[in-house]
């Protein structure tokens, strides 16, 4: 995981044959070429991006683009694709996919969670799963998102340091009426520690340049209420959404958050097909907020305590269709 750029503007021109990027001192002007579904990058004006440069440039690219793939020429690809794994060094060209770079564990994953854990099996109760690996403090997701210009960030969640804008989220109206949790602070601190506590769970707090934007419990399906509801596969995760702050609801907001949160779990375990969720099926401003992004709608069930929606989004379908 590279540190962010603070400030990277993107300026493409009106006929998309010039883009310049710029990140304060440094700036690069390249020259396009539309080639159907891909874009072909033919020559670039600036200095040689440095290994935390390149991929958030090219994550620019193909925001701003929106190619299936970059086009490099063999000067390009050495210049802008040489030390990328997603880029394939062909014998006149380099191709880099959208669906392959985005892909690239060591982009926005921290290190620690680069190792992947061996596939054996250990039991919780009466189910057999892949043993679950533990997570740290540390921070766990960086990316500079180019729909928003800030530098969004993933971490475990803790009692001591999000204990009072955990409270007060879960005893806000409108998120209590789907989250059912108004309770006192010393309770919603212990449930927290035993969701850190608990290996097949996952509380996350995103940030966005810093300011928490809300909590994301994070889970695998297997050993979870919703495995019995759902064609899962044992790596499979699923996640419950809840966006604290006011100022970071909307639908220009939402959708990245879905996104980001989908990103950060497919990054985290290379062998999860699918992402599932369970939200309360009268939660419409949620559904519709998935209706525009690669969340697949798959009828609803009945828990013990509600009706429930089942999602589901699969690994392939996110990777191909979703403009980050």
């Amino acid at each position: 995981m590279s540190p962010c750029p603070l400030n990277l503007n993107t300026r493409l021109s009106d006929d998309r044959s010039q883009v310049l990027l710029n990140d304060g001192p440094d700036q690069w002007l390249m020259n396009l070429e539309s080639c159907g579904s891909s874009v072909r990058i033919r020559s670039c004006e600036g200095p040689v991006p440095s290994a935390d440069q390149a991929p958030v440039l090219i994550d620019h690219l193909f925001h701003h683009l929106q190619p299936a793939s970059l086009v490099l020429t063999p000067l390009m690809a050495e210049f802008l694709g040489a030390d990328q794994p997603a880029c394939l060094h062909l014998e006149d060209h380099g191709q880099l996919r959208r669906d392959a770079f985005y892909q690239t564990r060591e982009h926005w994953l921290a290190p620690e969670l680069l190792p992947v854990m061996p596939d054996v099996t250990t039991e919780t109760g009466s189910i057999t799963h892949p043993l679950r690996p533990k997570v740290g403090d540390e921070i766990l997701y960086r990316r500079l998102v180019p729909a928003l210009g800030k530098t969004v960030t993933l971490r475990q969640a803790s009692a001591s340091v999000d204990g009072e804008a955990f409270h007060r989220w879960q005893n806000d109206p409108r998120i209590a009426r789907f989250w059912e949790y108004p309770f006192g602070r010393q309770e919603l601190d212990t449930m927290l520690e035993e969701r850190r506590a608990d290996p097949h769970s996952l509380p996350l707090i995103l940030e966005a340049d810093g300011e928490r934007v809300g909590y994301f419990e994070c889970y695998y399906v297997r050993e979870d209420r919703l495995g019995p509801y759902c064609d899962h596969f044992p790596w499979d995760q699923g996640m419950h959404m809840l966006v604290g702050e006011r100022q970071f609801l909307g639908r220009s907001l939402t959708p990245v958050w879905l996104n980001t949160l989908s990103h950060f779990l497919f990054l985290r375990e290379p062998r999860t097909t699918a992402l599932w969720g369970e939200p309360r099926a009268d939660n419409e401003a949620l559904l519709a907020y998935l209706r525009t992004t690669t969340w697949e709608h798959r009828g609803e069930f009945d828990f013990p305590h509600k009706r429930a929606a089942r999602l589901c989004n699969p690994r392939q379908s996110f990777f191909e269709n979703t403009r980050l």
